[in-house]
């Protein structure tokens, strides 16, 4: 058997317990296209991206309370935001929209803390776009062979 590495339920437990206290008061934040998130992306280049569409909250929406940890389905442990139900509107004059290409979570101290992309891209830019949004965590799910 080769030699492993990986993390006991109850470490990926107090992790996520962890990151939820880090992820209280965080934001939820969106982008707008041309921006498509990569693993080299910074958090001045989500910021300089920022969704302006009609209804949406400048600087995001706070996210103040996270669930769990709860063991996931496929190992380890996950914490669980609140639901935030992003929407367009009402429009300005003249009306403001965007693709939305990118979500990002940032930390109460300006920390990018998760992040992930739409394919394809959201809109919001007309009457009734818009969709409820939950983001899930989960820390310590994978075995890594050493």
């Amino acid at each position: 058997m080769p030699d492993t590495q990986f993390m006991t339920l109850e470490a990926a437990a107090t992790k996520a317990t962890r990151e939820k206290t880090a992820l209280a008061l965080s934001k939820l934040r969106l982008a707008q296209a041309p921006f498509v998130p990569t693993v080299n992306s910074t958090v001045l280049e989500f910021e300089a991206a920022e969704a302006d569409a009609d209804g949406y909250t400048p600087g995001g929406y706070t996210l103040t309370a996270w669930a769990g940890p709860v063991a996931g389905a496929t190992g380890g442990a996950v914490i669980t935001s609140p639901i935030t139900n992003v929407a367009y509107g009402p429009p300005s004059d003249p009306p403001v929209g965007n693709s939305i290409t990118a979500w990002w979570i940032e930390t109460a101290a300006g920390d990018l803390a998760l992040c992930g992309g739409f394919d394809p891209p959201r809109s919001l830019a007309a009457a009734l776009d818009g969709w409820p949004m939950v983001v899930r965590d989960t820390e310590g799910r994978n075995a890594v062979p050493v």
